[in-house]
């Protein structure tokens, strides 16, 4: 038996031999390339602000409105059910019960009949992304997506080593016409296109909605070059009045079309429980590459629970009076104390407010002053592939803050744009 004193030897050689040993010689080759990448929601180094910080860079729901108590009481319901189903292993597509309550909701407002069978439950619409492209994509795919687009899936492809190529975006979406001659340039130059990403409704982080007419040419430009598209839904629930938006699933029935949606934006992020929504025969590949042993059964049974205690359908429209209320106070605050400094579009729904820079202002002083000011923003570069911004852009994420919060909010931007423009930038 060894001794304490060889023991600790051992311990110290296993310490000298893996502290020598750079990460970069252990990881793969698409880890490398990312080991070095900003931190997409970071603060400014080296910034102390001057007062309490006012939270404007994370997109998360409104706190006060959270259904605790509803989902306490399904909790409980839950728990008490005979049986271990919420305490086991839950393979295949997902618990059946609430995938036959996503296909009921999409049936009713994306109006073409779906059953369960065209729903894989996934941990958040992350997941669902994640899994999406581990499925579908290899090394050296082209991926075309928006730009700016969300970052967190610009992660994603990177980290397959996919190459993304960029379509811009005015206040009615992705400029789809501009689409056939970037496909076709790539397909001469040999370049296989995996699908086009699309943040279609409430766009992260521009706000914008695709229009329907070019929803529709979308759809048509994808079929005539056989491109799958790829819908991020993440904040399609969350529109600002109760009436449902055409969707490319709606307008394609599901063909050429995968939706991915989420519990995260209109319930809580903490839930993490989201889904793939496309034709059977497609989801049973994605379903094929899950290695992992099921969603938190737990957690997929309160959810279905709380839908079905008929809570869903009133905390819904509560959410969406909430964030059109908070939308337009920061509007109005930044249209009495910013005009001079941005220009913007009010969004439709979602979480964000995009604001382009005027007067020659650059969004990293201007991010760095601001949060010296006591607001957090997140700079443009962060939502294009080659983080290159040359407009000059910033996010400002409304739905958590207070509304009194957001007015305060614009006019420190105000003070943080009057410093950057007199030549005292932080």
């Amino acid at each position: 038996m060894k001794t304490t004193l060889e023991i600790q030897k051992l311990q110290q050689h296993l310490a000298d031999v893996w502290h020598a040993e750079p990460i970069e010689t252990t990881v793969n080759a698409s880890t490398r390339g990312l080991l070095n990448d900003a931190g997409d929601w970071d603060a400014p180094i080296g910034i102390k602000p001057k007062r309490t910080t006012i939270p404007l860079a994370i997109g998360i729901p409104d706190s006060t409105s959270l259904p605790k108590e509803a989902l306490g009481a399904a909790a409980n319901r839950v728990f008490n059910k005979p049986g271990e189903g919420a305490f086991t292993y839950g393979f295949g597509l997902g618990y059946n019960k609430l995938r036959l309550q996503l296909a009921e909701n999409y049936s009713r407002e994306r109006r073409f009949e779906v059953t369960e069978d065209w729903f894989q439950l996934c941990n958040g619409s992350s997941g669902a992304i994640d899994l999406i492209c581990r499925t579908l994509i290899d090394p050296g795919d082209v991926i075309l997506a928006e730009s700016p687009t969300y970052m967190g899936t610009l992660r994603n492809f990177k980290a397959l080593n996919a190459e993304v190529e960029s379509i811009g975006m005015d206040s009615d979406g992705m400029l789809v016409e501009r689409l056939p001659n970037l496909i076709d340039t790539l397909l001469q130059q040999g370049k296989r296109i995996k699908f086009i990403y699309t943040i279609s409704n409430f766009h992260n982080p521009t706000g914008a909605t695709l229009s329907l007419e070019r929803k529709i040419r979308l759809l048509e430009i994808a079929a005539q070059y056989k491109i799958l598209i790829l819908d991020d839904d993440a904040y399609g629930a969350l529109r600002f009045d109760d009436t449902p938006l055409p969707t490319l699933s709606g307008l394609s029935k599901g063909y050429g079309v995968i939706t991915v949606g989420t519990f995260s934006k209109i319930l809580a992020t903490g839930l993490r429980i989201g889904w793939i929504h496309c034709h059977p025969d497609l989801l049973d590949a994605f379903n094929k590459m899950r290695f992992a042993m099921g969603l938190n059964q737990f957690m997929v049974r309160v959810i279905s629970d709380y839908i079905d205690s008929g809570a869903m359908s009133d905390h819904a429209h509560k959410v969406r009076h909430i964030y059109k209320l908070k939308m337009n106070t920061l509007a109005d605050a930044l249209e009495k104390h910013c005009a001079d400094y941005v220009d913007f579009t009010r969004p439709l729904g979602g979480f964000y407010i995009w604001i382009s820079l005027k007067r020659g202002l650059e969004a990293e002083a201007v991010w760095r002053t601001a949060a010296e000011e006591g607001v957090s923003l997140t700079r443009g570069t962060n939502f294009f592939p080659n983080r290159i911004d040359d407009k000059q852009h910033l996010r400002l994420a409304f739905s958590w803050t207070d509304p009194d919060q957001l007015i305060d909010a614009a006019t420190r931007l105000k003070h943080a744009c009057e410093r950057v423009l007199a030549g005292d930038p932080a």
